[in-house]
């Protein structure tokens, strides 16, 4: 089955300080089949830059890139627009807008699992990694 990775899901797999590594090296180790988006990829490699992981970042970046079992959504006019309608539904409760753009590609492509720390995704309606 195939699993969406979020920024979250990124940072503890990638910090080994933060609170969530273990269980996301644990979550990478048995879901090889992975998508994503160019936006959770930008705002993987700034919170890293911001926490001061700018080589981590760097790494990070060219080696999703390369990936071939991770596919790279690429939001169009019509996602972005679905997702600001998806902004209105969730930012009240605290759904960010990459979120939202997050949860209307997972509806587009029929991906039901997220792998996240994010308790927004569950709120959503999707399933998240235990």
């Amino acid at each position: 089955m195939t699993a969406f990775a979020d920024t979250s899901f990124f940072v503890a797999l990638l910090v080994k300080q933060d609170q969530w590594h273990s269980r996301a090296a644990r979550l990478s180790r048995a879901n090889r089949s992975l998508v994503t988006s160019s936006l959770v990829i930008n705002e993987t490699i700034s919170l890293l830059q911001a926490r001061g992981h700018f080589s981590e970042a760097l790494v990070f970046l060219r080696e999703i890139r390369r990936d071939e079992q991770i596919e790279i959504l690429y939001p169009d006019a019509a996602v972005q627009s679905q997702a600001w309608e998806e902004f209105n539904r969730w930012g009240g409760m605290g759904a960010n807008a990459v979120d939202c753009v997050s949860f209307t590609l997972m509806r587009k492509h029929s991906v039901r699992k997220a792998l996240t720390f994010d308790a927004h995704f569950r709120m959503a309606g999707f399933t998240v990694a235990p």
